[in-house]
Protein backbone atom coordinates (compact mmCIF):
# COMPACT_ATOMS: atom_id res chain seq x y z
CA UNK A 1 0.00 0.00 0.00
CA UNK A 2 1.23 3.60 -0.65
CA UNK A 3 1.05 4.72 2.75
CA UNK A 4 1.82 8.18 2.52
CA UNK A 5 -1.01 9.04 -0.01
CA UNK A 6 -3.23 7.59 3.29
CA UNK A 7 -1.83 10.79 4.98
CA UNK A 8 -3.40 12.78 2.42
CA UNK A 9 -6.42 11.01 2.31
CA UNK A 10 -6.76 11.32 6.37
CA UNK A 11 -5.63 14.90 6.33
CA UNK A 12 -8.47 15.97 3.95
CA UNK A 13 -10.91 13.97 6.43
CA UNK A 14 -9.61 15.96 9.18
CA UNK A 15 -10.02 19.17 7.55
CA UNK A 16 -13.00 19.03 6.26
CA UNK A 17 -14.97 17.26 9.18
CA UNK A 18 -13.03 19.72 11.06
CA UNK A 19 -15.10 22.42 9.33
CA UNK A 20 -18.03 20.63 8.76
CA UNK A 21 -18.26 20.36 12.58
CA UNK A 22 -18.05 24.15 13.27
CA UNK A 23 -20.41 24.65 10.65
CA UNK A 24 -22.74 22.33 12.10
CA UNK A 25 -22.39 23.58 16.06
CA UNK A 26 -24.13 26.83 14.51
CA UNK A 27 -26.36 25.62 12.56
CA UNK A 28 -27.97 23.71 14.96
CA UNK A 29 -28.50 26.45 17.04
CA UNK A 30 -30.49 28.11 14.31
CA UNK A 31 -32.60 25.43 12.59
CA UNK A 32 -34.97 23.12 13.38
CA UNK A 33 -34.84 19.19 13.29
CA UNK A 34 -37.59 19.41 10.41
CA UNK A 35 -34.69 21.65 8.56
CA UNK A 36 -32.31 18.99 8.88
CA UNK A 37 -34.72 16.18 8.36
CA UNK A 38 -35.05 18.08 4.74
CA UNK A 39 -31.87 18.79 3.71
CA UNK A 40 -31.12 15.32 4.38
CA UNK A 41 -33.60 14.88 2.02
CA UNK A 42 -32.47 16.38 -0.53
CA UNK A 43 -28.89 15.26 -0.48
CA UNK A 44 -30.11 12.03 -0.23
CA UNK A 45 -31.14 12.61 -3.81
CA UNK A 46 -28.20 14.41 -5.01
CA UNK A 47 -25.82 11.53 -3.18
CA UNK A 48 -28.17 8.44 -5.23
CA UNK A 49 -28.03 10.24 -8.75
CA UNK A 50 -24.26 10.70 -8.30
CA UNK A 51 -23.93 7.21 -6.88
CA UNK A 52 -26.17 5.34 -9.91
CA UNK A 53 -24.36 7.45 -12.69
CA UNK A 54 -20.90 6.91 -11.14
CA UNK A 55 -19.74 4.67 -8.39
CA UNK A 56 -19.59 1.38 -11.42
CA UNK A 57 -17.87 3.72 -13.68
CA UNK A 58 -15.49 4.24 -10.96
CA UNK A 59 -14.88 0.99 -9.84
CA UNK A 60 -14.41 -0.71 -12.92
CA UNK A 61 -11.77 2.14 -14.19
CA UNK A 62 -9.36 0.78 -11.34
CA UNK A 63 -8.88 -2.42 -13.47
CA UNK A 64 -8.62 0.31 -16.81
CA UNK A 65 -4.91 -0.72 -18.82
CA UNK A 66 -4.43 3.10 -20.04
CA UNK A 67 -4.95 6.61 -19.16
CA UNK A 68 -6.98 7.18 -22.73
CA UNK A 69 -9.38 3.78 -21.57
CA UNK A 70 -9.69 5.90 -18.05
CA UNK A 71 -10.81 8.69 -19.56
CA UNK A 72 -13.06 8.00 -22.12
CA UNK A 73 -14.97 5.64 -19.96
CA UNK A 74 -15.34 8.61 -17.39
CA UNK A 75 -17.66 10.39 -19.80
CA UNK A 76 -19.80 7.42 -19.55
CA UNK A 77 -21.62 9.16 -16.20
CA UNK A 78 -22.38 12.68 -17.68
CA UNK A 79 -24.74 10.56 -19.96
CA UNK A 80 -26.10 8.56 -17.05
CA UNK A 81 -27.02 11.18 -14.97
CA UNK A 82 -30.07 12.53 -16.89
CA UNK A 83 -32.25 9.22 -17.11
CA UNK A 84 -31.47 8.59 -13.43
CA UNK A 85 -32.12 11.72 -12.27
CA UNK A 86 -35.44 12.07 -14.15
CA UNK A 87 -36.18 8.20 -12.62
CA UNK A 88 -35.72 9.07 -9.16
CA UNK A 89 -37.12 12.51 -8.54
CA UNK A 90 -40.42 10.71 -10.44
CA UNK A 91 -40.73 8.29 -7.91
CA UNK A 92 -39.90 11.15 -4.82
CA UNK A 93 -43.35 12.27 -6.51
CA UNK A 94 -44.86 9.43 -4.82
CA UNK A 95 -43.51 9.63 -0.96
CA UNK A 96 -45.44 11.22 1.96
CA UNK A 97 -42.28 13.57 2.86
CA UNK A 98 -42.36 15.04 -0.47
CA UNK A 99 -45.70 15.73 -0.95
CA UNK A 100 -46.70 16.85 2.52
CA UNK A 101 -43.12 18.82 3.22
CA UNK A 102 -41.36 19.31 0.63
CA UNK A 103 -44.08 20.23 -2.34
CA UNK A 104 -44.78 23.44 -0.08
CA UNK A 105 -41.83 24.77 0.59
CA UNK A 106 -41.30 28.30 -1.06
CA UNK A 107 -38.54 28.32 -3.48
CA UNK A 108 -39.12 24.85 -4.66
CA UNK A 109 -38.22 25.63 -8.09
CA UNK A 110 -34.91 27.07 -7.37
CA UNK A 111 -33.72 24.47 -5.20
CA UNK A 112 -34.25 21.92 -7.26
CA UNK A 113 -32.62 23.81 -10.28
CA UNK A 114 -29.66 24.31 -8.22
CA UNK A 115 -29.84 20.37 -7.34
CA UNK A 116 -29.92 19.59 -11.19
CA UNK A 117 -27.37 22.16 -12.21
CA UNK A 118 -25.17 20.97 -9.55
CA UNK A 119 -24.93 17.04 -10.50
CA UNK A 120 -24.61 18.01 -13.89
CA UNK A 121 -21.28 20.26 -12.53
CA UNK A 122 -19.99 17.91 -10.33
CA UNK A 123 -20.34 15.09 -12.96
CA UNK A 124 -18.36 16.62 -15.63
CA UNK A 125 -15.51 16.80 -13.34
CA UNK A 126 -15.44 12.56 -13.53
CA UNK A 127 -13.17 12.64 -16.40
CA UNK A 128 -10.28 14.60 -14.48
CA UNK A 129 -10.77 13.14 -11.41
CA UNK A 130 -10.75 9.86 -12.80
CA UNK A 131 -7.04 10.32 -14.18
CA UNK A 132 -6.07 11.65 -10.82
CA UNK A 133 -6.77 8.82 -9.83
CA UNK A 134 -5.71 6.34 -12.18
CA UNK A 135 -2.34 8.30 -11.65
CA UNK A 136 -2.98 8.10 -7.65
CA UNK A 137 -2.53 12.03 -7.37
CA UNK A 138 -4.22 11.94 -3.68
CA UNK A 139 -2.93 15.09 -2.94
CA UNK A 140 -4.78 17.38 -5.89
CA UNK A 141 -7.89 15.53 -4.52
CA UNK A 142 -7.46 16.28 -0.70
CA UNK A 143 -6.84 20.11 -1.56
CA UNK A 144 -9.93 20.34 -3.99
CA UNK A 145 -12.31 18.71 -1.76
CA UNK A 146 -11.08 20.20 1.26
CA UNK A 147 -11.63 23.63 -0.17
CA UNK A 148 -14.94 22.37 -1.63
CA UNK A 149 -16.21 21.34 1.75
CA UNK A 150 -15.33 24.65 3.16
CA UNK A 151 -16.59 26.84 0.79
CA UNK A 152 -19.91 24.74 1.13
CA UNK A 153 -20.18 25.23 4.71
CA UNK A 154 -19.18 28.90 4.59
CA UNK A 155 -21.73 29.18 1.85
CA UNK A 156 -24.69 27.34 4.12
CA UNK A 157 -23.49 29.21 7.13
CA UNK A 158 -23.60 33.25 5.64
CA UNK A 159 -26.96 32.02 3.37
CA UNK A 160 -28.75 30.95 7.17
CA UNK A 161 -27.63 33.47 8.61
CA UNK A 162 -28.72 36.54 6.32
CA UNK A 163 -31.83 34.60 5.59
CA UNK A 164 -32.70 34.66 9.13
CA UNK A 165 -32.18 38.14 10.27
CA UNK A 166 -34.41 39.26 7.04
CA UNK A 167 -37.53 37.06 7.74
CA UNK A 168 -37.30 37.93 11.36
CA UNK A 169 -39.40 40.88 10.59
CA UNK A 170 -41.81 39.06 8.33
CA UNK A 171 -45.36 37.82 9.22
CA UNK A 172 -44.93 34.34 7.30
CA UNK A 173 -41.08 34.10 8.63
CA UNK A 174 -41.34 30.15 9.92
CA UNK A 175 -42.76 29.24 6.32
CA UNK A 176 -40.54 32.01 4.50
CA UNK A 177 -37.32 31.05 6.61
CA UNK A 178 -37.73 27.40 5.94
CA UNK A 179 -37.56 27.58 2.44
CA UNK A 180 -34.89 30.24 2.25
CA UNK A 181 -33.02 28.08 4.89
CA UNK A 182 -33.50 24.83 2.35
CA UNK A 183 -32.54 26.72 -0.18
CA UNK A 184 -29.16 27.94 1.54
CA UNK A 185 -28.05 24.16 1.70
CA UNK A 186 -28.51 23.99 -2.36
CA UNK A 187 -26.83 26.95 -2.30
CA UNK A 188 -24.21 25.31 -0.54
CA UNK A 189 -24.17 21.71 -2.41
CA UNK A 190 -23.71 23.77 -5.89
CA UNK A 191 -20.78 25.61 -4.22
CA UNK A 192 -19.27 22.89 -3.32
CA UNK A 193 -19.47 20.91 -7.11
CA UNK A 194 -18.62 24.23 -8.60
CA UNK A 195 -15.19 24.23 -6.34
CA UNK A 196 -15.05 20.47 -6.99
CA UNK A 197 -15.24 20.84 -11.04
CA UNK A 198 -12.90 23.94 -11.30
CA UNK A 199 -10.46 22.67 -8.55
CA UNK A 200 -9.57 19.67 -11.12
CA UNK A 201 -9.93 21.97 -14.22
CA UNK A 202 -7.17 23.71 -13.00
CA UNK A 203 -5.40 21.33 -11.60
CA UNK A 204 -5.06 18.64 -14.40
CA UNK A 205 -3.15 18.96 -17.02
CA UNK A 206 -4.71 17.94 -21.07
CA UNK A 207 -7.04 14.82 -21.10
CA UNK A 208 -5.82 12.18 -23.04
CA UNK A 209 -8.82 12.30 -25.61
CA UNK A 210 -9.56 10.32 -28.48
CA UNK A 211 -12.28 11.38 -31.68
CA UNK A 212 -15.52 9.31 -30.19
CA UNK A 213 -16.64 9.07 -26.38
CA UNK A 214 -19.73 6.89 -27.57
CA UNK A 215 -20.37 3.42 -25.32
CA UNK A 216 -19.49 2.28 -28.69
CA UNK A 217 -16.02 3.29 -28.55
CA UNK A 218 -15.30 2.28 -24.55
CA UNK A 219 -13.17 -0.07 -23.85
CA UNK A 220 -15.02 -3.79 -24.29
CA UNK A 221 -13.63 -5.71 -20.91
CA UNK A 222 -14.41 -2.43 -19.11
CA UNK A 223 -17.77 -1.71 -20.40
CA UNK A 224 -18.18 -5.49 -19.47
CA UNK A 225 -17.13 -5.40 -15.87
CA UNK A 226 -19.35 -1.71 -15.20
CA UNK A 227 -22.65 -3.83 -16.89
CA UNK A 228 -21.90 -6.68 -14.17
CA UNK A 229 -21.13 -4.07 -11.27
CA UNK A 230 -24.00 -1.59 -11.46
CA UNK A 231 -26.57 -3.97 -10.40
CA UNK A 232 -24.60 -4.92 -7.79
CA UNK A 233 -24.21 -1.24 -7.33
CA UNK A 234 -28.07 -0.16 -7.49
CA UNK A 235 -28.54 -3.23 -4.48
CA UNK A 236 -25.53 -1.70 -2.80
CA UNK A 237 -27.05 1.69 -2.77
CA UNK A 238 -30.44 0.67 -1.60
CA UNK A 239 -28.60 -1.58 1.38
CA UNK A 240 -26.30 1.52 2.11
CA UNK A 241 -28.77 4.09 1.96
CA UNK A 242 -31.90 2.04 2.47
CA UNK A 243 -32.28 3.66 5.74
CA UNK A 244 -32.21 6.90 4.63
CA UNK A 245 -35.28 5.75 1.78
CA UNK A 246 -37.30 3.97 4.79
CA UNK A 247 -36.81 6.93 6.91
CA UNK A 248 -38.49 9.30 4.20
CA UNK A 249 -41.55 7.05 4.27
CA UNK A 250 -42.36 5.86 7.50
CA UNK A 251 -41.09 8.92 10.06
CA UNK A 252 -41.90 12.50 10.49
CA UNK A 253 -39.79 15.10 9.60
CA UNK A 254 -38.43 15.98 13.15
CA UNK A 255 -37.48 11.71 13.39
CA UNK A 256 -35.70 12.33 9.98
CA UNK A 257 -33.77 15.29 11.31
CA UNK A 258 -32.85 13.16 14.49
CA UNK A 259 -31.22 10.29 12.50
CA UNK A 260 -29.30 12.81 10.11
CA UNK A 261 -28.08 14.32 13.25
CA UNK A 262 -27.08 10.83 14.57
CA UNK A 263 -25.73 9.34 11.22
CA UNK A 264 -23.68 12.27 11.01
CA UNK A 265 -22.01 12.48 14.06
CA UNK A 266 -22.03 8.80 14.31
CA UNK A 267 -20.08 7.76 11.43
CA UNK A 268 -17.70 10.56 11.74
CA UNK A 269 -14.65 8.17 12.74
CA UNK A 270 -15.34 6.03 10.02
CA UNK A 271 -15.35 8.57 7.32
CA UNK A 272 -12.21 10.17 9.15
CA UNK A 273 -10.28 7.18 8.98
CA UNK A 274 -11.94 4.31 7.40
CA UNK A 275 -13.00 5.33 4.00
CA UNK A 276 -9.14 7.05 2.83
CA UNK A 277 -8.02 3.25 3.98
CA UNK A 278 -10.60 1.44 1.79
CA UNK A 279 -10.15 3.89 -1.14
CA UNK A 280 -6.52 3.18 -1.28
CA UNK A 281 -6.46 -0.13 -0.62
CA UNK A 282 -9.45 -0.85 -3.01
CA UNK A 283 -6.78 1.24 -5.96
CA UNK A 284 -3.93 -0.03 -4.74
CA UNK A 285 -4.17 -4.18 -4.24
CA UNK A 286 -6.72 -3.91 -7.47
CA UNK A 287 -2.79 -2.79 -8.73
CA UNK A 288 -0.69 -4.85 -7.04
CA UNK A 289 -3.22 -7.99 -8.34
CA UNK A 290 -3.07 -7.03 -11.88
CA UNK A 291 0.99 -8.03 -11.60
CA UNK A 292 2.15 -10.60 -13.42
CA UNK A 293 3.66 -11.87 -10.22
CA UNK A 294 1.69 -11.00 -7.25
CA UNK A 295 3.06 -10.79 -3.82
CA UNK A 296 0.15 -12.73 -2.31
CA UNK A 297 1.94 -13.18 1.17
CA UNK A 298 2.56 -9.48 1.60
CA UNK A 299 -1.00 -8.66 0.58
CA UNK A 300 -2.33 -11.17 2.90
CA UNK A 301 0.05 -9.87 5.69
CA UNK A 302 -1.21 -6.33 5.27
CA UNK A 303 -4.77 -7.55 5.19
CA UNK A 304 -4.28 -9.23 8.58
CA UNK A 305 -2.78 -6.08 9.73
CA UNK A 306 -5.74 -3.87 8.49
CA UNK A 307 -8.20 -6.03 10.26
CA UNK A 308 -6.38 -6.48 13.51
CA UNK A 309 -6.12 -2.36 13.70
CA UNK A 310 -9.99 -2.53 12.63
CA UNK A 311 -10.90 -4.60 15.73
CA UNK A 312 -8.77 -2.69 18.12
CA UNK A 313 -10.08 0.93 17.18
CA UNK A 314 -13.72 -0.75 16.79
CA UNK A 315 -13.26 -2.37 20.26
CA UNK A 316 -12.34 1.21 21.60
CA UNK A 317 -15.13 2.91 20.03
CA UNK A 318 -17.79 0.97 21.37
CA UNK A 319 -16.23 1.09 25.08
CA UNK A 320 -15.98 4.97 24.68
CA UNK A 321 -18.65 6.06 22.14
CA UNK A 322 -21.06 4.19 24.41
CA UNK A 323 -20.74 5.04 27.58
CA UNK A 324 -19.88 8.59 26.26
CA UNK A 325 -21.94 9.23 23.12
CA UNK A 326 -24.58 11.32 24.87
CA UNK A 327 -22.53 13.17 26.86
CA UNK A 328 -20.67 14.56 24.40
CA UNK A 329 -23.82 15.03 22.14
CA UNK A 330 -25.01 17.43 24.55
CA UNK A 331 -21.85 19.41 25.03
CA UNK A 332 -22.27 19.96 21.22
CA UNK A 333 -25.96 20.79 20.62
CA UNK A 334 -26.24 22.78 23.38
CA UNK A 335 -29.03 23.70 26.01
CA UNK A 336 -31.52 23.76 22.64
CA UNK A 337 -35.06 22.69 23.64
CA UNK A 338 -35.78 21.61 19.83
CA UNK A 339 -32.96 19.22 19.99
CA UNK A 340 -33.83 18.07 24.50
CA UNK A 341 -37.32 17.13 23.38
CA UNK A 342 -35.95 15.20 20.58
CA UNK A 343 -35.07 11.26 20.97
CA UNK A 344 -31.37 12.02 19.56
CA UNK A 345 -29.53 11.74 23.05
CA UNK A 346 -31.17 8.22 23.77
CA UNK A 347 -30.36 6.45 20.49
CA UNK A 348 -26.75 8.07 19.53
CA UNK A 349 -25.14 5.69 21.91
CA UNK A 350 -26.68 2.90 20.11
CA UNK A 351 -25.78 4.00 16.72
CA UNK A 352 -21.82 3.80 18.33
CA UNK A 353 -22.46 0.08 18.02
CA UNK A 354 -23.09 -0.15 14.63
CA UNK A 355 -19.72 1.83 13.84
CA UNK A 356 -17.46 -1.65 13.85
CA UNK A 357 -19.79 -3.09 11.44
CA UNK A 358 -19.66 -0.64 8.85
CA UNK A 359 -15.69 -0.58 9.29
CA UNK A 360 -15.57 -4.39 8.48
CA UNK A 361 -17.95 -4.18 5.77
CA UNK A 362 -15.82 -1.47 3.88
CA UNK A 363 -12.34 -2.88 4.08
CA UNK A 364 -13.65 -6.60 3.07
CA UNK A 365 -16.12 -5.00 0.08
CA UNK A 366 -13.18 -2.98 -1.19
CA UNK A 367 -10.82 -6.47 -0.71
CA UNK A 368 -13.85 -7.92 -2.63
CA UNK A 369 -13.94 -5.47 -5.51
CA UNK A 370 -9.80 -5.54 -6.37
CA UNK A 371 -9.44 -8.95 -6.40
CA UNK A 372 -13.06 -10.67 -7.42
CA UNK A 373 -13.15 -11.48 -11.05
CA UNK A 374 -16.89 -10.89 -13.34
CA UNK A 375 -18.46 -13.92 -12.37
CA UNK A 376 -17.88 -13.25 -8.81
CA UNK A 377 -19.00 -9.86 -9.27
CA UNK A 378 -22.00 -11.04 -10.63
CA UNK A 379 -22.46 -13.74 -8.21
CA UNK A 380 -22.58 -11.27 -6.02
CA UNK A 381 -24.92 -8.86 -7.41
CA UNK A 382 -27.67 -12.01 -6.72
CA UNK A 383 -26.34 -12.28 -3.09
CA UNK A 384 -27.09 -8.28 -2.77
CA UNK A 385 -30.67 -8.29 -4.69
CA UNK A 386 -31.83 -11.13 -2.18
CA UNK A 387 -30.08 -9.53 0.78
CA UNK A 388 -32.02 -6.36 -0.11
CA UNK A 389 -35.48 -7.79 0.10
CA UNK A 390 -34.69 -9.87 3.49
CA UNK A 391 -33.41 -6.67 4.96
CA UNK A 392 -36.06 -4.57 3.99
CA UNK A 393 -38.22 -7.06 5.25
CA UNK A 394 -36.92 -6.78 8.40
CA UNK A 395 -36.51 -3.18 8.78
CA UNK A 396 -40.73 -3.27 7.78
CA UNK A 397 -40.82 -5.48 10.74
CA UNK A 398 -38.88 -3.73 13.23
CA UNK A 399 -39.83 -0.29 12.15
CA UNK A 400 -43.72 -0.87 11.07
CA UNK A 401 -45.04 -3.58 12.99
CA UNK A 402 -42.91 -4.18 16.37
CA UNK A 403 -42.64 0.37 16.76
CA UNK A 404 -38.80 -0.08 17.55
CA UNK A 405 -38.41 3.35 15.54
CA UNK A 406 -34.34 4.56 14.76
CA UNK A 407 -33.56 1.65 17.23
CA UNK A 408 -35.34 -0.45 14.77
CA UNK A 409 -33.60 0.61 11.58
CA UNK A 410 -29.89 0.33 13.42
CA UNK A 411 -30.66 -2.90 14.05
CA UNK A 412 -31.71 -3.65 10.24
CA UNK A 413 -28.32 -2.22 9.20
CA UNK A 414 -26.12 -3.85 11.73
CA UNK A 415 -27.80 -7.51 9.75
CA UNK A 416 -27.56 -6.45 6.55
CA UNK A 417 -23.58 -5.30 7.27
CA UNK A 418 -22.98 -8.35 9.04
CA UNK A 419 -24.21 -10.64 6.18
CA UNK A 420 -22.08 -9.13 4.12
CA UNK A 421 -19.18 -9.68 6.15
CA UNK A 422 -19.23 -12.91 6.13
CA UNK A 423 -19.84 -13.33 2.22
CA UNK A 424 -16.76 -11.10 1.49
CA UNK A 425 -14.90 -13.17 4.28
CA UNK A 426 -15.71 -16.31 2.91
CA UNK A 427 -14.21 -14.81 -0.24
CA UNK A 428 -11.19 -13.35 1.69
CA UNK A 429 -10.33 -16.95 3.04
CA UNK A 430 -10.91 -18.94 -0.09
CA UNK A 431 -8.84 -16.37 -2.16
CA UNK A 432 -5.72 -16.63 -0.32
CA UNK A 433 -5.77 -20.06 1.03
CA UNK A 434 -5.14 -20.93 -3.08
CA UNK A 435 -1.82 -19.13 -3.27
CA UNK A 436 -0.78 -18.87 1.04
CA UNK A 437 -1.66 -20.33 4.08
CA UNK A 438 -4.48 -19.03 5.77
CA UNK A 439 -4.77 -19.79 9.81
CA UNK A 440 -6.76 -17.60 12.31
CA UNK A 441 -5.03 -19.17 15.22
CA UNK A 442 -2.68 -16.33 15.36
CA UNK A 443 -4.85 -13.67 15.00
CA UNK A 444 -7.55 -15.09 17.33
CA UNK A 445 -4.96 -15.09 19.96
CA UNK A 446 -4.03 -11.55 19.51
CA UNK A 447 -8.05 -10.89 20.19
CA UNK A 448 -8.19 -12.55 23.53
CA UNK A 449 -6.36 -9.28 25.63
CA UNK A 450 -8.01 -6.75 23.44
CA UNK A 451 -10.88 -8.16 24.05
CA UNK A 452 -11.16 -9.05 27.62
CA UNK A 453 -10.14 -5.51 28.01
CA UNK A 454 -13.24 -3.99 26.98
CA UNK A 455 -15.12 -6.07 28.44
CA UNK A 456 -13.77 -5.50 31.85
CA UNK A 457 -14.17 -1.68 30.92
CA UNK A 458 -17.73 -2.26 30.03
CA UNK A 459 -18.81 -3.89 33.39
CA UNK A 460 -16.72 -1.12 35.04
CA UNK A 461 -18.54 1.95 33.57
CA UNK A 462 -22.08 -0.02 34.03
CA UNK A 463 -20.88 -0.36 37.45
CA UNK A 464 -19.90 3.36 38.13
CA UNK A 465 -22.58 5.01 35.61
CA UNK A 466 -26.39 4.60 35.38
CA UNK A 467 -27.19 2.78 32.68
CA UNK A 468 -23.70 2.56 31.48
CA UNK A 469 -23.23 5.85 30.35
CA UNK A 470 -21.51 9.41 31.78
CA UNK A 471 -23.63 12.70 32.97
CA UNK A 472 -21.34 14.48 34.25
CA UNK A 473 -17.74 16.04 33.22
CA UNK A 474 -16.19 13.48 36.54
CA UNK A 475 -17.72 10.26 35.18
CA UNK A 476 -16.55 11.41 31.32
CA UNK A 477 -13.20 11.85 32.86
CA UNK A 478 -13.34 8.40 35.20
CA UNK A 479 -14.80 6.70 31.34
CA UNK A 480 -11.35 8.42 29.70
CA UNK A 481 -9.39 6.88 31.60
CA UNK A 482 -10.74 3.49 31.31
CA UNK A 483 -10.49 3.75 27.92
CA UNK A 484 -6.84 4.83 27.97
CA UNK A 485 -6.31 1.62 30.35
CA UNK A 486 -7.47 -0.26 27.32
CA UNK A 487 -5.68 1.62 24.78
CA UNK A 488 -2.44 0.56 26.89
CA UNK A 489 -3.30 -2.90 26.77
CA UNK A 490 -4.04 -3.40 22.78
CA UNK A 491 -0.87 -1.43 22.44
CA UNK A 492 1.68 -3.62 24.61
CA UNK A 493 -0.32 -6.66 23.32
CA UNK A 494 0.10 -5.67 19.32
CA UNK A 495 3.51 -3.88 20.14
CA UNK A 496 4.88 -6.35 17.05
CA UNK A 497 2.27 -5.44 14.38
CA UNK A 498 2.83 -1.87 15.43
CA UNK A 499 6.57 -2.06 14.37
CA UNK A 500 5.63 -3.84 11.58
CA UNK A 501 3.10 -1.02 10.08
CA UNK A 502 6.09 1.78 11.21
CA UNK A 503 8.56 -0.36 9.04
CA UNK A 504 6.14 -0.28 6.56
CA UNK A 505 5.37 3.41 6.37
CA UNK A 506 9.75 4.65 6.85
CA UNK A 507 9.66 2.42 3.06
CA UNK A 508 6.86 3.97 1.55
CA UNK A 509 7.92 7.01 2.47
CA UNK A 510 11.09 6.41 1.36
CA UNK A 511 9.78 6.21 -2.41
CA UNK A 512 7.90 8.52 -4.47
CA UNK A 513 4.14 8.54 -4.32
CA UNK A 514 2.78 7.36 -7.89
Amino acid sequence: MHVPQVVYLVASQVATKAVTFGSNQVLLRRISPEIFGIAAYLEFLVNSVLFFSREAVRIANQRAKSENAVVKFAFLPIFLCGPITIVLLFLQTYSDLYKHTVAHLPFLGATMSLIIALIVLELLAEPMFAVNQYKMNFKLRSKVESLAVFVKCLTVFAAVTIWQNRDRNNDAKTALFDGHAVLSFACGQFMYSAVIFLGYWRGTSKLPMSNSQTTHSLDSGLYSIWKSLFLQMVFKHFLTEGDTMLVSYLFTVTEQGVYSVIANYGSMVARLLFQPIEELLRVSFTRDLAAKKPDYKRLNRVMNQLMSFYFNLSLLIVVGGYANGSFLLRMVLGRSEKWAQSSVFDDFPFYVLYIPFMAFNGILEAFFSSASSQAQIGNFSIFMSFLSVMVFLLMFILIGKLDMGIRGLIVANMANMLSRIVYCLKFYVEFFKNHVRVSFRAVLRKSVVPLACATAALIAQNILFKNGKSATLTEFLQSLGICFFCLCAMVVNGRDQILAAASLFRHSSKGKPE
